[in-house]
């Protein structure tokens, strides 16, 4: 499978289009990720109220800036040592880290879990000290990585094997995770001499933040029209990775254009999502939950009924998957499917939204089909959804 990245800009908006084999799969808008509170970003907060019924405070990280940090999840790490382990107070200042953004009308979350994120690790405090990517085999390979550098961790510590770790040599994995836990010791160890409101750790771009998403699906190109993009990529990224990395020039047709960009946002924009048999998706978004409704629309067929359905069903199911993705749609989803008679064809259903689902990055869940025949998901809540 193709996997490209495409930056360019449309309609004075800049914009991170992801295609697998050719289909956009997911749409970022830069612009609005602009935020100076980046995901991954390490604040000396201030507790600025304590919720006992919601088992939660609210912590101040930037004048003006409430965050959610839960209490029955997390300890927090205070920089008074005298105060680990006690009961949080108003005015107690604590080292957090921003792990969701803001959403409608939720205030952002943090926590003190500490995650710094590298190349082919991830560094982090845990009892284990190290720790694999799902994605990765259970082999001789992985195997070998592990016992070489558990040596390597401080106990609280824990290192997490990336994806792109699996081909690298062993010394280049062992220097950037020392790099890694050496930077978090230094951020934990030191936060007691910084002020409230102080940013100790500013995560990259989430241009680049994405980029080192996509790089662990074996990217193959990368392609942009803006020269200040591709200067700032051809300085991250490895020799040779440069080579995937293409500037296109807009003197004929600009990038937008080449790859119909503009058709996508403007789809994107309606509820409605049509499917090549006809049959049609209403995605609508409430402060509760994500509806969608797939509809038969003129995908009629009168011979063979059932077996139409289910198959009108696995179209819907894939493309629902690809716009959860697409519209970064997050929380408790549900689905209601074109009925179906036959309990074999429900579950060859939920067989196949699953392994769609397994297509996305970010955790989704398939939860229960209700005696309503309505599907219930979840996907995790990382980034705002798109907004057209």
């Amino acid at each position: 499978m193709n996997h490209e990245l495409v930056i360019t800009t449309y309609q004075e908006h800049m914009y991170s289009c992801y295609y697998e084999d050719g289909t956009l799969t997911e749409l970022y808008r830069l612009s609005d990720m602009a935020d100076t509170v980046r995901l991954g970003n390490i604040y000396v907060g201030r507790i600025q109220n304590v919720v006992k019924n919601l088992n939660a405070a609210f912590v101040e990280i930037q004048p003006g800036t409430i965050c959610y940090y839960s209490l029955q999840e997390h300890t927090p790490y205070y920089l008074n040592a005298k105060k680990q382990g006690t009961t949080p107070a108003i005015g107690d200042e604590i080292l957090v880290q921003v792990t969701k953004e803001a959403m409608k009308t939720k205030a952002p979350t943090v926590d003190s879990s500490f995650r710094l994120t590298g190349n082919l690790t991830v560094v982090t405090l845990s009892s284990t000290k190290v720790m694999v990517s799902k994605k990765l085999p259970k082999d001789e390979t992985i195997a070998a990585i592990k016992e070489q550098l558990e040596p390597l961790v401080p106990d609280g510590y824990g290192i997490i094997l990336r994806t792109n770790a699996y081909e690298q040599s062993i010394s280049a994995i062992q220097a950037e995770a020392t790099q890694l836990l050496q930077q978090l010791q230094s951020i934990i160890e030191h936060a007691a001499c910084h002020t409230v409101y102080s940013c100790l750790y500013q995560e990259r771009s989430s241009l680049l933040q994405l980029l080192d998403d996509y790089k662990n699906d074996s990217l193959t190109r990368i392609t942009t029209d803006l020269p200040e993009i591709y200067e700032e990529l051809s300085e991250y990224l490895h020799p040779a990775e440069q080579q995937r990395l293409f500037f296109h020039e807009t003197k004929l047709q600009p990038l937008y254009a080449i790859y119909r960009l503009d058709r996508d946002i403007k789809e994107l924009s309606g509820t409605r999502v049509w499917l090549k048999s006809g049959a049609y998706l209403l995605i609508e978004q409430t402060e509760a939950m994500v509806v969608i409704d797939v509809n038969t629309g003129k995908a009629v067929n009168r011979k063979e009924k059932q077996q139409h359905l289910l198959q009108v069903n696995r179209e819907a199911a894939s493309e629902i998957a690809r716009q959860l993705r697409l519209r970064n749609l997050s929380g408790i989803i549900v689905i209601d499917f074109i009925d179906m008679e036959q309990l074999d064809s429900k579950q060859q259903l939920i067989e196949h939204l699953c392994r769609e689902l397994k297509r996305d990055r970010i955790p989704t869940r398939f939860m229960d089909m209700t005696a309503l025949n309505l599907v219930e998901l979840t996907r995790k809540k990382v980034r705002k959804p798109l907004k057209i």
